[in-house]
């Protein structure tokens, strides 16, 4: 009888570490955008830009067409793993990606460019950016990898537009970006306590490691 009795003390504990554990893990992907989504949502909203709409932008400005598609790219990857895999973080910050998307076409309409972006899914005019999301979504077999893709595809953010920000001294262009480098900040952690969560420490692949730890333990 007291052998029952502690088998059933310890299938009970069991039970509630594994809920306690699950419970984590849905709060925790849920914050990920939650506070994030309502924080972009108002900063992309409120901005009233301020810059010349007819003056010329350079060269290294209308890195606004990668952004743009970069952006969309990350929606339409993170659309792709949560229909295949249905954990919720990946529906979540796909919300969030087609606002920042969206904010990048607000600048481009603003300055009187054409869109690169092409409607349909998965489909880019830039080539590059077109390579990396067949890679990206073929790469990854299992909800670990898609994770991990997650987490490449935020490094990747995060590094071209720390280079398109010291490029550019527009300031309607410079704060759109950092809203981008915030929402991209938020979701490299996101992706990075999902996997710890499941025993992987991510390693990043673009930025250095102080880099990335400084971004991990804000």
């Amino acid at each position: 009888m007291k052998t029952l009795k502690l088998l059933s003390m310890s299938l009970l504990f069991s039970f509630n570490l594994i809920s306690c554990e699950q419970s984590d893990l849905f709060v925790n992907e849920l914050e990920v955008s939650t506070s994030n989504e309502t924080y972009e949502s108002i900063a992309f909203e409120a901005i009233e830009f301020t810059s010349n709409p007819d003056s010329l932008l350079s060269n290294e400005e209308m890195g606004l067409y990668l952004m743009r598609e970069e952006e969309k790219m990350a929606m339409d990857i993170y659309a792709y793993f949560y229909e295949k895999y249905q954990i919720p973080i990946f529906n979540n910050i796909a919300k969030s990606e087609s606002k920042h998307t969206s904010a990048v076409l607000r600048l481009v309409n603003y300055f009187g460019l054409k869109d690169p972006a092409l409607e349909p899914t998965a489909e880019y005019s830039n080539e590059e950016i077109q390579h990396l999301y067949t890679k990206l979504t073929s790469e990854a077999n299992t909800i670990e990898e898609a994770l991990s893709t997650g987490a490449f595809i935020e490094e990747y953010d995060i590094a071209d537009l720390k280079k398109l920000i010291a490029e550019t001294q527009n300031a309607d262009i410079k704060l759109v970006y950092a809203n981008l480098l915030r929402g991209s900040e938020n979701h490299i952690k996101a992706f990075a306590k999902q996997l710890k969560f499941r025993g992987i420490e991510y390693v990043p692949q673009i930025l250095s490691q102080e880099e990335y730890n400084s971004i991990i333990n804000e």
